[in-house]
C-alpha cells in the first residue's frame, strides 16, 4: 500500500507558521506518500519545497488555495497545474496586492477604535507572505492589545467585528477558470465551513472538478454527504489537514487519513483532460 496523503498544507508564505523546510521535515517524519502545499494566493512555498526535495521524498503536488466570491469562506483549491503559468502568476500577484491593501484598512479601523498597530509590525510578522487576518491577530497580541489570539477574531476582526474588512476576491467562476487555464483541477475547499456547501451545484455548473472530503472540521455525516455528491457528479475527492502550525487551527499534518487512491484518481482526471501533474 502506498500509504496516506495530505493535500492541504500552509506555510509561512501565506498564513502558516512553518517554513517549507520545516513542512518537508514533518512530511518525511509522518511517512506520507504525497503532499501539497496550498498557500493562499501564493506559490512560493511550493517552489521552495520543490527545491528542497531529495530522492526518496514524498511526492509533491502543485497546489494553491484561492479566495473566491463575496463570502469569506469560499475557497477554491487548485491541483496539478503548471506552476510556471504566466496567467496564474499575474493573478496571484494582484491577489496579494489586494491582501496588503485590506490589511492597511483593518489597521485604520483598529486605530479608530483606539488601537494603534503600526503597519510595519504587521509586515514584519507577515514576513514573506501577503497580510492576512492571522498576522493582524498576531500583531494585536504582540502589541498587548489583547490577551489571547482568539480574542482578535471574536472582538475585532471576525466577520462581525468592527475592524473586519471583506476581501476583494475573484469570483468562483474566475478561480475555476484560472486553475483550468493553468492546466489544473479545481476543488472546493472545506465546503462544511461557512455554508459554502449550499453553492456546490452552482460551482459544478461552473466547471468544478472536485470536493475536499477529508478536513478536520468535517464530521462523518458531512463527509458522507459530500462523497455522495462526488459520486453522483463524476467529481474527484481530495483532503488534508489544512495545517497552519497554529494552536487550535485545524489538525496536524497527516492527521486526516486521506487514502492515496484519491491522488491516483486525480491524476487520471488530469490525464483525461490532456493535462499534466507537477
Amino acid at each position: 500500500m502506498p500509504g496516506y496523503i495530505d493535500l492541504h498544507i500552509h506555510t509561512n508564505f501565506s498564513d502558516g507558521l512553518d517554513s517549507p523546510d520545516e513542512i518537508l521535515k514533518i512530511v518525511r517524519r509522518k511517512g506520507l506518500a504525497a503532499f501539497s502545499i496550498c498557500d493562499h494566493d501564493n506559490l512560493q512555498g511550493y517552489f521552495e519545497a520543490r527545491r528542497l526535495l531529495i530522492d526518496g521524498d514524498p511526492e509533491l503536488i502543485s497546489g494553491v488555495e484561492l479566495s473566491a466570491g463575496s463570502i469569506d469562506d469560499i475557497h477554491i483549491l487548485g491541483y496539478g497545474f503548471n506552476p510556471d503559468s504566466r496567467d496564474l502568476a499575474e493573478a496571484l500577484t494582484e491577489m496579494r496586492r489586494k491582501r496588503n491593501t485590506r490589511g492597511r484598512k483593518m489597521l485604520l479601523r483598529l486605530k479608530k477604535l483606539g488601537i494603534d498597530i503600526p503597519y510595519e509590525l504587521v509586515k514584519e510578522i507577515a514576513g514573506k507572505s501577503a497580510i492576512a487576518r492571522p498576522h493582524v491577530a498576531d500583531a494585536l497580541l504582540k502589541a498587548g492589545a489583547i490577551k489571547t489570539y482568539e480574542t482578535a477574531f471574536s472582538k475585532y476582526i471576525g466577520h462581525d467585528g468592527p475592524a473586519y474588512v471583506a476581501k476583494e476576491n475573484i469570483t468562483p467562476g474566475e478561480a475555476i477558470d484560472l486553475i483550468h487555464r493553468a492546466g489544473g483541477l479545481a476543488v472546493l475547499a472545506h465546503p462544511g465551513i461557512g455554508g459554502a456547501d449550499k453553492y456546490i451545484n452552482d460551482f459544478i455548473n461552473l466547471g468544478l472538478d472536485g470536493i475536499e472530503l477529508y478536513h478536520p472540521q468535517h464530521n462523518q455525516k458531512q463527509r458522507q454527504e459530500y462523497a455522495a455528491i462526488v459520486g453522483a457528479n463524476g467529481l474527484i475527492a481530495s483532503g488534508g489537514s489544512d495545517y497552519h502550525g497554529r494552536s487550535g487551527k485545524n489538525s496536524i499534518i497527516g492527521a486526516q487519513k486521506v487514502p492515496f487512491e484519491l491522488l491516483t484518481v486525480m491524476k487520471e482526471k488530469l490525464k483525461s483532460k490532456t493535462r499534466g501533474i507537477s
